[in-house]
């Protein structure tokens, strides 16, 4: 099952952004595979994936509609049809081996990879990210990540309604249709945010300062 970019079609000018986030509860991944041919100076270079990922719920917490794991994002076969009849794009279905606990196997556990294959184009340059690491043998930049005043050109957009920016590894957007449908069937294990109004977590997390 794949659902493609609408990068043919002439995107839409008047477009809200949100950032996508996974619940701070992860499941637990047991098996996946990569292809890795490290830089021989830096080891940085990207990993690609080979193959489907295995991974194991322990407890019924984590069993909510979006999972999030060390490796990406989950969800159950539910999420994948509102997707797929609301024609929202950037993603495909990939392969999951789902365990799951003997005291909750009568739970469901009908599980998939939601992959996004929505892509940004020219973000670093556009934005100005600044670089964090550049290696001088094969290329490859790492840039700081912004703590707030997230910013999605529409020049880079794809038009997908589902896409991440590849500088900034983790960090998954969306259109408004995607949000919609997600707030229509009150999908959990998730969080949404306004791109304008994001934040880094570090400082959500950060208490007022009181005066002394």
């Amino acid at each position: 099952m794949f659902r493609f970019g609408k990068s043919y079609q002439q995107l839409s000018t008047d477009v809200t952004f949100y950032v996508l986030e996974e619940a701070s509860i992860t499941i637990e991944v047991t098996e996946v595979e990569y292809k890795h041919i490290p830089c021989p100076r830096c080891r940085l270079r990207a990993m690609a994936r080979v193959g489907g990922t295995s991974v194991r719920f322990t407890r019924e917490i984590e069993m909510t509609d979006f999972s999030g794991t060390a490796n990406g994002l989950t969800a159950r076969r539910s999420v994948f049809q509102h997707l797929t009849e609301s024609r929202i794009s950037g993603w495909r279905q990939g392969f999951l081996s789902v365990e799951a606990t003997a005291n909750l196997k009568q739970l469901d556990i009908d599980y998939y990879e939601l992959v996004v294959i929505g892509h940004t184009r020219g973000y670093a340059e556009a934005v100005g990210l600044k670089i964090d690491k550049e290696c001088e043998l094969c290329g490859y930049v790492t840039y700081y990540y912004p703590k707030q005043n997230l910013k999605m050109p529409l020049e880079c957009w794809d038009g997908s309604d589902i896409f991440i920016v590849d500088e900034l590894p983790g960090l998954y957007i969306v259109t408004e249709a995607t949000c919609n449908v997600i707030e229509q069937h009150h999908f959990t294990g998730i969080k949404l945010f306004p791109i304008a109004e994001w934040k880094h977590p570090d400082l959500r997390k950060r208490l007022p300062v009181r005066d002394k």
